[in-house]
C-alpha cells in the first residue's frame, strides 16, 4: 500500500472494527429500525389480511380464538446510511503533516467500521469545482477501491464558502443518515461554518463533526513583517504582526473555537476536536469512545 494508507494502518482498522463491535453490543447499542413494517424477527403489529398477502404471515391462533384472519407485522432493521464529508478547501493542503492527509485517513478508517458493519457508506468532497464523489454502497469488497478514490482526492484551487458546498451536496437530495464531517472548520468568514451546519441540521441528518487542526494555527507566529498570501482566495497583503496583534490573533481564534464548541453542545452535534500531528487511529479510538459516532 501507499505512505498515506500502509499496512499497518490497515491492521489497526480491523481492530478498530472488532472494538466497534463491543461497544454495539454495550453502552453505545443502538439498533436501527424503520418504520416500515417487514419481515424482520420482532414482531410489531396486527393487521387484516388483503389479496395477495403471503398466507404464511397469518396468525393462525388468533384465528382459532376469533375467527379472524390478522397478518402479523414485524420491525424490520434497516442499514444506516453514512456519509462522509470531506473538506477539499486549499486549507486543508496547510502544514506538515498535510490536515487534509489526516482527513483522508480517518474517512477511510470510518468508511471501513462502516463498510464492515454492513451499512451504506458514501464520500463526498467539499470543495470548489466539480469534485467526484464515492457512491454510498455496502460490504467490506469494496474498501480497496475506495483507498484508491481517495489517493487521488486533493484539494481545490479557488474559493467557496463551505455552506455553498453543503447546500450543493444536499441538492443532491441524499437520504438522511448520519454525516460525519471531517474538516478543519476554517471557512469563508468566521460565520461560514455555522451556517454549513445550520443547513445540515435543517436537513435533519444526525452529525458529527470531526475538526482537524494544527497547534500552529493558535498562534501568529515570529512577529514582523510579513506579506500574507490567502490561499483560498488568492489574495496578497502586507501584514505588520506586533505582541498587541499576535495577542488579538490568539485571543480570536481562541473565542471562535469555543464558539463552535458551544454550537454543537447547544444543538447535538458530536464534536471531536483532533491534532493533524495525532496518530489516525488514536483518533478513530476516540470517536468510537467520545464522539458517538457508532449507531
Amino acid at each position: 500500500m501507499t505512505e498515506l494508507f500502509t499496512a499497518d494502518f490497515l491492521r489497526q482498522l480491523e481492530g478498530l472494527h472488532l472494538l466497534a463491535r463491543q461497544i454495539s453490543r454495550g453502552r453505545l447499542r443502538a439498533e436501527r429500525r424503520s418504520v416500515k413494517r417487514g419481515s424482520g424477527l420482532e414482531f410489531a403489529d396486527y393487521r387484516g389480511i388483503s389479496p395477495g398477502d403471503d398466507v404464511r404471515s397469518v396468525d393462525w391462533n388468533v384465528y382459532a380464538r376469533s375467527r379472524h384472519l390478522l397478518m402479523k407485522l414485524y420491525e424490520e432493521e434497516e442499514d444506516l446510511r453514512v456519509h462522509l464529508l470531506l473538506d477539499a478547501t486549499m486549507s486543508m493542503q496547510w502544514g506538515k503533516p498535510a490536515k487534509f492527509d489526516r482527513a483522508r485517513q480517518v474517512v477511510a478508517g470510518l468508511a471501513y467500521l462502516a463498510l464492515a458493519n454492513l451499512d451504506r457508506a458514501g464520500i463526498t468532497p467539499i470543495g470548489p469545482g466539480p469534485q467526484p464523489a464515492w457512491a454510498p454502497g455496502r460490504g467490506r469488497a469494496r474498501f480497496l477501491r475506495l483507498l484508491r478514490y481517495l489517493e487521488n482526492c486533493s484539494p481545490a484551487e479557488g474559493g467557496i464558502p463551505l455552506a455553498d458546498g453543503i447546500g450543493k451536496w444536499l441538492a443532491s437530495r441524499p437520504r438522511r443518515g448520519l454525516v460525519i464531517w471531517v474538516t478543519d472548520c476554517w471557512g469563508s468568514s468566521l460565520d461560514d461554518v455555522f451556517a454549513a451546519m445550520d443547513r445540515l441540521r435543517y436537513a435533519r441528518h444526525d452529525i458529527g463533526v470531526i475538526q482537524i487542526r494544527h497547534e500552529d494555527e493558535c498562534l501568529a507566529g515570529e512577529l514582523g513583517e510579513y506579506e500574507l498570501h490567502e490561499i483560498e482566495s488568492g489574495t496578497m497583503r502586507t501584514l505588520i504582526i506586533d505582541r498587541a496583534m499576535a495577542e488579538a490573533y490568539r485571543q480570536q481564534v481562541g473565542d471562535y473555537e469555543h464558539r463552535l464548541s458551544d454550537y454543537c453542545r447547544r444543538h447535538g452535534l458530536a464534536h471531536l476536536r483532533a491534532e493533524a500531528g495525532e496518530d489516525p487511529v488514536d483518533v478513530l479510538r476516540r470517536t468510537l469512545f467520545q464522539g458517538g459516532f457508532v449507531r
